[in-house]
């Protein structure tokens, strides 16, 4: 399919195939565990959903941690805020911290903390081209 320059849209009739469904007017970047990214991924893809995977890892526990960008049409948000709902949920695990001191004194700690779930950033997109 040939790319419409923005500029000239309004100047299309009702029958070219650009219509306002069809553009991207809202991109989300998503950051996930790396556990979690799978189901993601295959829930995302599998509803037509184009993805960018940016892996990268850091927070409090070090984990590998995918980002995505997700552009779409803003008609698909709810779609696409229910399957990150249903693929990453919080979670409570009891994690180990190192404790410095005399070796006489150090026991294992641990502390619980909540993980998983995913950060989301909503973004408007003023212009979107496929080149």
């Amino acid at each position: 399919m040939p790319c419409k320059h923005w500029d000239n849209l309004s100047s299309y009739s009702e029958n070219t195939f650009v219509t306002t469904q069809a553009m991207v007017d809202r991109l989300f970047i998503i950051t996930v565990m790396g556990e979690q990214a799978e189901d993601l991924t295959e829930r995302l893809t599998r509803d037509g959903f184009q993805i960018t995977q940016i892996g990268s890892s850091g927070g409090l526990l070090q984990q590998s941690q995918i980002s995505y960008l997700v552009g779409f049409n803003q008609v698909r948000q709810a779609q696409l805020l229910h399957n990150i709902r249903e693929c990453c949920k919080r979670q409570r695990r009891f994690i180990p911290i190192n404790m410095e001191g005399p070796a006489s004194l150090l026991h294992a700690t641990v502390i619980e903390a909540e993980v998983g779930g995913a950060e989301v950033f909503a973004l408007n997109v003023e212009r979107y081209e496929q080149v």
